[in-house]
């Protein structure tokens, strides 16, 4: 994919976007991209007006909208991409599995003797690069069990990950996306989630904590409401998928 093309979670946020603030507000919903952690590493020319406009233009035209369909355009349009998002961390999730399932089958060989003829074929090589080099260092050895709670780690990190873009993705998102600044909070920035229980822990702190400090029925209050909802029943699918991932494992 070319590094000016949009991605298709990029398309979908535009389209959310446009279809809160209307077609003809594209600084605000250059803004609104701007300002989304989702989507940080493009440079910020990328969203300007105008080429949010053209882009939006151009899907619309793509678009085979259903004549019959009393939705507006510009929801058929995030509809449709939404069904494409789920496609991609579908298959996200389906190539870790694979990765992960292939990793744990060569050191389940790598246990049972199996690969030590590859193995000594493999340091017969790395001593000969080695002893050609100017200056040898030691190398760390790390033990397999080690070397498969890393995978495990990167393997879950990838897919909390997929599983916080959705959350995040979630209309009332935005809100809850804005930057914490240093003087407001010294180490917010330092705080490292490496569990499901943790990650589960402060999403649902934040927005209970929303809970708390607006007054019942306000519109931060019910957006707040609404999302907590959604959040629990997401994180519940996603442990659900994780423990059978883990039983495969075993």
């Amino acid at each position: 994919m070319s590094c000016k093309e949009w991605t298709v979670l990029e398309k979908l946020l535009l389209s959310q976007a446009v279809y809160k603030y209307g077609e003809q507000s594209w600084l605000q919903v250059s803004s609104v991209l701007k300002q989304n952690a989702l989507i940080q590493h493009r440079q910020s020319d990328f969203f300007d007006d105008k080429n949010c406009s053209l882009q939006y233009y151009g899907l619309i035209e793509k678009l085979e909208a259903e004549k019959d369909n009393p939705l507006p355009v510009v929801v058929q349009l995030a509809r449709h991409l939404y069904i494409q998002r789920i496609q991609e961390i579908k298959n996200a999730l389906v190539d870790g599995e694979q990765e992960l399932g292939q990793l744990v089958s060569e050191i389940d060989l790598i246990r049972k003797g199996e690969l030590d003829s590859q193995l000594l074929q493999m340091n017969a090589k790395e001593i000969e690069v080695c002893s050609t080099s100017i200056a040898d260092k030691p190398k760390e050895t790390i033990p397999l069990d080690s070397k498969l709670d890393n995978q495990r780690q990167k393997s879950w990190q990838k897919s909390v990950q997929i599983l916080w873009q959705e959350i995040a993705n979630h209309k009332s998102g935005p809100l809850f996306l804005n930057p914490i600044k240093k003087a407001k909070a010294p180490f917010y920035n330092k705080i490292v989630i490496k569990s499901t229980v943790e990650f589960e822990r402060d999403i649902v702190l934040m927005l209970t904590n929303a809970l708390m400090y607006n007054k019942e029925g306000t519109e931060t209050y019910l957006l707040a409401l609404e999302m907590l909802e959604d959040v629990k029943d997401q994180i519940e699918l996603f442990k659900f998928a994780n423990s059978f991932l883990k039983r495969k494992m075993v």
